[in-house]
């Protein structure tokens, strides 16, 4: 399956259970970007080169939505 068609199923399942667009971009930036933190084994500036996002950009995003990063922990 594409990516097109992935994204579609995911897209089609979020509608049909009624979830609002701004949930829906929320949860997928924090898993999105928890999941780039997470391969960069922590190193934020290497998750913001593979996110394409500055150091501190990436910064603002992991506390605006919560994201719990291990030097949190």
């Amino acid at each position: 399956m594409t990516i097109d068609g992935q994204l579609q199923r995911i897209i089609d399942e979020l509608i049909s259970k009624g979830i609002p667009l701004e949930t829906a971009k929320k949860e997928f930036e924090r898993k999105y970007v928890s999941a780039a933190v997470s391969k960069a084994s922590g190193n934020m500036g290497r998750a913001a080169r593979s996110l394409g996002i500055h150091r501190n950009t990436l910064r603002n995003k992991i506390s605006l939505l919560n994201i719990r990063t291990r030097r949190d922990s």
